[in-house]
């Protein structure tokens, strides 16, 4: 998978990029702080998800089925985004990231989680930054999602926290390193914050990241379009 990006530099210069995968893995219970970890566990847990046997969990997708779309068609109503990052690398080793939403069938997640990562296309930002100019102020950055069920109700905020949150770039490759399938070169989804409420199942997702130290934010926004779930 190649991907031409454009990465916005810390001096507000722009760099254009091409990225490349061979692989691709959607991070689980990525937590730094093990209290967060065990209140993700127990949110899933709440839907019929059950324990994993290990933290943090790898769970490998199709390497194709990134998308920077405004649009996300699911089957039936059991999907859900949360808020996260995804990184990716240059031809130089250089690692470029941006805001990302790991849509996830929940209803299938109760059956076999890997198979519920595979079942939705993952929606990424369109702007990317390089991490060699946010590495000194990583954890500041923030990561915020919101949710707008339909027209009729008010968006709410739906997760708040911070990169410093979730396991460092080093130890998420490093864990997607150690296991030995598929082989290539790597693009991961880095694992998500807790809730703040009810998992929504519908309508628009908005998320950000906000680097408080450069004054500068990555958005991107998607609506949620049902497919009928026929036999």
């Amino acid at each position: 998978m190649r991907l031409d990006i454009i990465a916005i530099r810390k001096g507000g210069e722009t760099e254009r990029a091409a990225l490349e995968w061979d692989r691709c893995v959607a991070v689980g219970y990525a937590g730094r702080d093990q209290k967060s970890v065990k209140a993700h566990v127990a949110e899933l847990a709440a839907i019929g998800v059950p324990a994993p046997s290990s933290v943090p969990s790898m769970y490998w997708i199709d390497p194709t089925r990134v998308t920077t779309d405004r649009k996300l068609c699911v089957i039936g109503g059991g999907c859900s985004g949360e808020v996260e990052f995804f990184a990716a690398f240059d031809s130089f080793g250089k690692m470029y990231f941006t805001v990302a939403s790991d849509h996830t069938d929940r209803k299938l997640e109760t059956i076999s989680v890997a198979k519920a990562k595979q079942g939705c296309t993952k929606v990424i930002g369109d702007i990317f930054w390089r991490f060699d100019d946010v590495k000194d102020h990583w954890d500041e950055i923030k990561l915020t999602s919101w949710v707008r069920e339909s027209a009729d109700k008010p968006e709410r905020v739906y997760q708040d926290g911070t990169l410093g949150m979730i396991l460092t770039p080093d130890e998420l490759l490093a864990c997607a390193e150690r296991e030995t399938f598929p082989e290539g070169r790597i693009a991961y989804f880095s694992g998500t914050i807790p809730l703040k409420g009810e998992i929504s199942y519908r309508g628009a997702f908005r998320m950000e990241l906000a680097d408080p130290v450069l004054k500068r934010s990555i958005k991107h926004e998607y609506e949620v379009v049902l497919l009928p779930d026929r036999n």
